[in-house]
């Protein structure tokens, strides 16, 4: 199924009011209104500087040297202008904001929506909107179809993952890495949505780790958190499995417990809920058993284009939720030390009964 552009920028028109136009700037908006099917690279970030919807004619990119040729071939958007330093290079000037700024002036366009504060002079009245970004936090069927079969390649890789931990005693976290990524790659991934984090042991005990050179050994919990890109669109899943295979008591019970916390959030992601319900029910749980203060992090957010979309789901946060949302539902218990356990699903908001799209083994033994 092709990405429908078209549905994209008449749907922002409509929103545009008494706005001549909308200019994208953020990355992940620049890529979802032309070029959705390119991941965002590394480091993360689009071949477009800015993309602007007019309300009246067609779409317009601005890409540098650097990117254009690629812009050209791989945008949906036909009219393309382009800047660069370089004297020797046709363009249609020397910076970006150079040529932003002279593009609305040539179009008449006086006053614009943007996703960013952007300093355009006294010419042009600016108002900044999180529509764009509120409405990606919709999914639609072309990008569902991507996003699934993203998952369907970290679902893969988490099986594999499982059987390589269990019998990985004296394997380091980086060579675990390693193993997990090749065999990821060679399933034709287009990139990771983020570097694989293994976290062994006393470093489970740490939500974000950097991968090390230490030897998982029996009993350890194992965290195995990463996702992949296709088509442009990512997924994101962790799993904690155990180094030979057989968890302690103690952490038998800590995992138990993370993995209802996970199922009572999935149960709240409904349509017309609020996110800070949805955290709070996980949260509550784990609260009650005695590890709320070992609950360090918000229990999911967003993803598709980007790993971390529109919208949050913390115990602050108010968001409506909306049918075909995709977020990850992630509690978490770190004992600091001593290790830690999350269970990430992806999930599709799907009226009042939530779509769990990782399909990945997670009930323990």
């Amino acid at each position: 199924m092709e990405i429908n552009y078209k549905r994209r920028w008449e749907q922002i028109r409509s929103n545009l009011y008494d706005k001549d136009a909308f200019v994208a700037s953020l990355p992940g908006n620049t890529r979802y209104l032309g070029n959705s099917e390119a991941p965002p690279g590394c480091p993360p970030g689009s071949t477009m500087n800015y993309v602007i919807i007019p309300k009246k004619g067609e779409p317009i990119a601005i890409t540098s040297s650097l990117e254009e040729h690629r812009c050209r071939k791989e945008s949906a958007i036909d009219e393309i202008k382009s800047w660069t330093h370089y004297p020797d290079i046709k363009s249609d000037g020397k910076t970006s904001i150079e040529v932003l700024k002279n593009t609305l002036k040539e179009n008449n366009i006086e006053k614009i929506h943007v996703d960013n504060k952007i300093k355009l002079g006294r010419s042009v009245k600016s108002t900044a909107t999180p529509f764009v970004t509120e409405m990606r936090g919709v999914k639609t069927n072309d990008e569902l179809e991507r996003i699934k079969k993203a998952i369907k390649q970290s679902d893969a890789g988490q099986d594999f993952a499982k059987n390589l931990v269990e019998s990985g005693k004296n394997l380091t976290e980086k060579e675990v890495r390693v193993e997990i990524d090749y065999f990821m790659g060679r399933r034709g991934i287009q990139e990771n949505s983020f570097t694989t984090i293994i976290a062994s042991g006393p470093n489970a005990a740490h939500s974000h780790h950097s991968n090390t050179d230490r030897q998982l050994k029996i009993g350890d919990p194992v965290i195995c958190d990463f996702g992949v890109f296709w088509e442009g669109y990512c997924s994101d899943i962790t799993r904690t499995y155990f180094v030979g295979g057989e968890p302690s008591k103690k952490w038998a019970e800590i995992y138990n417990i993370v993995l209802e916390a996970n199922r009572l959030s999935t149960e709240q992601l409904t349509v017309e809920n609020t996110s800070h319900k949805v955290d709070n029910a996980g949260r509550k749980f784990i609260q009650k058993k005695g590890y709320g203060r070992n609950f360090v992090h918000g229990t999911g957010h967003g993803f598709g284009l980007e790993i971390h979309e529109f919208p949050s789901l913390t115990y602050k946060s108010k968001t409506i939720i909306k049918d075909s949302m995709a977020v990850t539902i992630e509690p978490g218990i770190y004992i600091p030390d001593k290790g830690g356990i999350r269970i990430e699903d992806d999930v599709l908001v799907n009226g009042k009964s939530p779509t769990i799209l990782t399909k990945a083994e997670k009930e323990l033994y």
